[in-house]
């Protein structure tokens, strides 16, 4: 926010769309009222905007087409142009965060997938790549600097360490954090002589550290601090944040803590900008400004302003009313189509859904982070079951099997050894057994008579693949113990879709490979390499495949991009379209398609 712009207060802040460009938003601080909207070009979205001193916003972007780094732009008020300064570090996909020093001479980056950092120097337009600040780490989650241009990196998935550099990108040393495990130093804020940051840990708790910067020491921690800003709230010695889902004020002289009673804040999480007068201004997830009336004690949600733009679809999922259900990206947002008369309903209120099924006719989703399990009923989704605590995220593996709603999930960032998950909606009976496989996420389930059979990916929330392959399994839901477990395809570190044919036989579609096994004994009966795939340079593959078997006895498969029909008696490929990014059977037994944020219907004729 630039609280000093001659033509009154401004937030800016960025509006991710799914095939970009992402839109940044210009508003008046005021009323809320919309300004300008400005591209930025090959960037999807954006975490990272600062304001400079000479009022030139920084925004890193991210860009999740295959191939696309993060990018770095300045937008110039005086003359309302963007201009992009190009790719600070080749290899990075996610520019995450940009800190401007105190006299505008550089702007800062984290990045990841490598935690780098870089300077790009604002008076010669040079981006120098400063390195990992702490090696091995994946991300450079948030940056401060300080008032004599000291830089404060908060890293992650692993260690939550913080490093702090000379100006020049000089580590001078690495602050510990004051709690155990790992996860993301996530925010950070210099006020005074305190280092403020709010830790992730993966266990999914929320905390603020408060550092004494001439101490060397940390003062307290701070419990359920959720808001993403930790330093944009302060008021003399008052800072004010988010705990749990409350605006609370923290006395950094006292450690009190004075509850504020507003949390209307639009939703998803808080973050505080900044002071005009004497109302506090921040915004939420869904991009609405709010205000914060310390005089009067009142808060209030402002009118949302910013023009919408679309999300991509990250699962699909066939529902109980034989509508097609979407789930979105980053967003989140659920979507449902009819097939019968074409028409379409919109919930933005729910989490981004990884994973989404019908179970005994009631539609179940697997949100993001924390994977959460939702029962979905009459437009509202309610909360079944939560695996913060065991360090799970992602629930993209979901599957009916008898009386349990079946769930495979990849762990937090920074971890490893993912989970199966069981849970008896009726009765409320859960089991959960992580590390089934050991180290290894569930991304793929399909149930047959009393057996669940599931697939693995080698990977986790860490880059490093555990073993070396993904593995079949199969699972007693009677005796609740291992039937087997195999690597069917050599070298493959992720496996992906699995479904029975009308023959009870189990085929498989790994990014490269597609397999056929005999269910019994996890044999398999035939392999065939469809394509090739760069196993020894990937950081990271989770699910990347579909496949369903089509009314024509063919098999219908969507990877790396592309949609084939595969004939079983020959194992032959044969291309229907691409860019493809999610298959789905619906209950008519055409196919339906995803491209980015559309719909396609794909007939068999």
């Amino acid at each position: 926010m630039d609280t000093t712009h001659p033509g009154g207060p401004r937030v800016y802040s960025v509006t991710s769309s799914a095939s970009g460009p992402a839109q940044l938003g210009i508003r008046n601080a005021t009323d809320g009222g919309l300004i300008a909207e400005r591209p930025l070009p090959l960037a999807l979205g954006s975490w990272a905007v600062a304001v400079a001193p000479d009022r030139s916003v920084y925004v890193g972007s991210y860009n999740a087409t295959p191939g696309a780094m993060g990018r770095l732009f300045r937008y110039t008020p005086a003359d309302d142009t963007v201009t992009e300064l190009g790719i600070p570090v080749s290899t990075e996909t996610f520019v995450w965060t940009v800190a401007v020093s105190p006299d505008g001479s550089a702007v800062y980056g984290g990045t990841s997938p490598n935690g780098r950092l870089f300077r790009h120097d604002t008076a010669t337009g040079v981006t120098t790549d400063l390195g990992s600040p702490v090696p091995g780490e994946q991300f450079v989650r948030d940056l401060a600097i300080g008032p004599d241009g000291t830089v404060y990196a908060g890293v992650g998935a692993q260690s939550m360490k913080i490093a702090v550099l000379d100006p020049d990108g000089r580590v001078k040393r690495v602050i510990d954090p004051p709690v155990q495990g790992s996860g993301y130093a996530y925010d950070l804020d210099i006020t005074g002589h305190h280092l403020l940051t709010r830790f992730v840990p993966s266990d999914g708790t929320t905390l603020m550290g408060v550092y004494d910067l001439r101490t060397g020491r940390w003062r307290t921690v701070v419990d359920g601090v959720g808001s993403l800003t930790v330093g944009g709230g302060v008021r003399g010695h008052l800072v004010h944040v988010f705990q749990h889902g409350e605006l609370v004020a923290y006395d950094l002289k006292t450690g009190k803590i004075t509850r504020l009673g507003f949390g209307d804040y639009g939703g998803g999480a808080a973050r505080t900008l900044g002071w005009v007068g004497s109302t506090l201004v921040g915004t939420g997830s869904t991009g609405r400004i709010w205000h914060y009336d310390r005089k009067s004690g009142q808060g209030r949600l402002l009118d949302g302003t910013l023009t919408g733009q679309p999300v991509s679809i990250r699962s699909m999922g066939l529902g109980p009313d034989g509508r097609v259900y979407a789930g979105g990206f980053f967003t989140g947002g659920l979507a449902a189509y009819d097939p019968a008369s074409g028409e379409s309903e919109f919930w933005p209120n729910v989490g981004q859904s990884e994973g989404i099924v019908t179970h005994k006719g009631k539609l179940y989703l697997g949100v993001y982070p924390g994977a959460r399990i939702y029962a979905f009923e009459a437009g509202v989704p309610r909360l079944l079951l939560d695996l913060s605590d065991q360090e799970q995220d992602r629930p993209f593996a979901m599957v009916s099997a008898g009386d349990w709603l079946a769930f495979g999930t990849v762990p937090k960032s920074g971890t490893v050894g993912g989970a199966l998950g069981l849970l008896n909606p009726a009765t409320g009976e859960k089991i959960v057994k992580r590390n089934l496989i050991p180290g290894q996420s569930i991304i793929g389930l399909e149930y047959r008579e009393g057996i669940l059979y599931g697939t693995t990916s080698a990977f986790g929330g860490i880059s490093t693949p555990q073993g070396d392959a993904a593995h079949v399994f199969a699972y007693d839901l009677a005796t609740h113990r291992l039937l087997w477990q195999t690597a069917p395809v050599e070298g493959d570190l992720a496996l992906g879709s699995i479904i029975f044919d009308d023959a009870g036989r189990l085929w498989g579609l790994s990014p490269d490979a597609l397999f056929e096994m005999d269910p019994a004994t996890g044999r398999s009966l035939r392999t065939v390499k469809h394509q090739t795939y760069p196993w020894s340079t990937v950081t990271q593959v989770w699910l990347d495949t579909h496949i369903e078997l089509g009314g024509d006895g063919m098999l219908y498969g969507k990877v790396q991009g592309k949609t084939y029909r595969i004939d079983r008696a020959t194992m032959a490929f044969t291309l229907i379209a691409r860019p493809i990014s999610i298959l789905l059977k619906g209950a008519d037994g055409h196919m339906y398609l995803s491209r980015m944020e559309n719909f396609s219907t794909y007939r068999l004729c």
